[in-house]
């Protein structure tokens, strides 16, 4: 019996991975997403991108929301309201190996993004990406994504730490000087 359990668990494993190659033609298929994504976002064209998602296509952003094919848009108008109808996003897309399961294909990779907003404002950061993908109909769909960026290092928490320091430092300095101008008369009115 327990021949017969680890042939069985050797056929599990082995044949995945006889099946992991993915041809070529699979993996520019998976190329020409990543270049279809690109353009979507340097062309302000989320709609060119959404076609592409399988029906069920759930994903985890940067933001950590979760969406939808329907449901990404809100996020998309949050990021280009911040950037301004004048402002520009790209996006590299630089994968590592895709794994291949059959039909099934787990791509990952970092994206390397730069915005500059239309007041003149430069964000360059890369983020952490993983797509699951089945092959349906001879096209390959992406069914589940996540995104993810460093927590505490990228460029938009430093931003918003500067900013923070900038509000501390002029409200420690209106302070101070709310603080010594009232202990100066307090002591100017006690001379008298």
């Amino acid at each position: 019996m327990r021949t017969l359990v680890a042939l069985l668990l050797t056929v599990i494993l082995v044949v995945p991975v006889c099946a992991a190659d993915g041809s070529e033609e699979d993996k520019e298929a998976l190329r020409a997403l990543a270049r279809l994504f690109e353009q979507a976002v340097a062309q302000r064209d989320l709609k060119r991108f959404q076609s592409v998602l399988a029906p069920e296509f759930a994903g985890t952003l940067v933001t950590d929301e979760v969406v939808n094919r329907e449901t990404m848009t809100r996020f998309w108008d949050w990021v280009w309201g911040l950037i301004g109808p004048k402002g520009q996003w790209t996006v590299k897309i630089e994968p590592d190996p895709t794994m291949f399961f059959g039909d099934v294909a787990v791509a990952r990779g970092v994206s390397n993004d730069r915005i500059l907003t239309e007041k003149g404002r430069e964000y360059a950061y890369s983020w952490h990406w993983t797509v699951v993908l089945q092959k349906r109909e001879g096209q390959w769909r992406p069914v589940a994504g996540h995104g993810s960026l460093d927590p505490l290092g990228n460029v938009f928490i430093q931003a918003e730490q500067a900013w923070m320091k900038g509000i501390f430092g002029v409200g420690g300095l209106v302070a101070g000087l709310v603080v010594g101008g009232g202990a100066t008369l307090f002591l100017r009115r006690r001379r008298r």
